[in-house]
C-alpha cells in the first residue's frame, strides 16, 4: 500500500471510538477490541473493517 494512501485512509478512521487506525511502513495498523492487526493490502484492510461492522464486503468485480 502506498504511503500516502495509508496516511488517508488513516486519518479518515480518526474520529472513530471503536478503530484506531495508524499508518506505518507500507500499511495501516489497526487496533481493535485490544487486539493489532496490520494491513499491507488495502483489499484486506477493507474486507476486515466490513466484517468487524458485521457487513458483508462487496464483491470486487
Amino acid at each position: 500500500m502506498k504511503q500516502s494512501r495509508a496516511i488517508r485512509i488513516a486519518g479518515r478512521f480518526r474520529a472513530s471510538s471503536s478503530f484506531h487506525v495508524r499508518p506505518l511502513r507500507d500499511g495501516l495498523l489497526v487496533r481493535y477490541h485490544q487486539q493489532s492487526c496490520y494491513f499491507v493490502r488495502e483489499s484486506r484492510f477493507w474486507a476486515f473493517i466490513y466484517r468487524a461492522a458485521g457487513i458483508e464486503p462487496p464483491q470486487s468485480a
